[in-house]
């Protein structure tokens, strides 16, 4: 497995003792640091930030939880990765409307 982050010093360090706790000779898990490999990530990353907002704070995991979840599902939705729902608006809102009964 290849991690692709920046340039930060803690990274092999860290991936090092992952590796370290897999076994002494565990040299699976890489580091890359290669500018700009990693920008399909981050501009995801940016557009789910502004969604949020900077300053938003979770009071808790499962608010967060629940709340990514809930965003991630939409953009998903938004962006066709769905397949079985019928066309336009009233698609996403039975897709959704289903996800829902079966959670409850």
């Amino acid at each position: 497995m290849t991690i692709c982050a920046d340039k930060a010093r803690a990274y092999p360090l860290v991936i090092r003792e992952i590796n370290h706790r897999y076994g002494p000779h565990f040299d699976s898990i890489r580091h890359i640091d290669g500018k700009w490999r990693n920008d399909r990530i981050e501009i995801d990353h940016a557009a789910l930030k502004r969604l949020i907002g900077y300053r938003q704070r979770f009071c808790s995991l499962r608010t967060a939880k629940a709340t990514l979840s809930g965003i991630e599902t939409i953009r998903t939705i938004k962006r066709g990765h769905i397949h079985h729902k019928e066309p336009d608006i009233r698609g996403e809102i039975a897709f959704i409307r289903g996800l829902f009964e079966h959670a409850a």
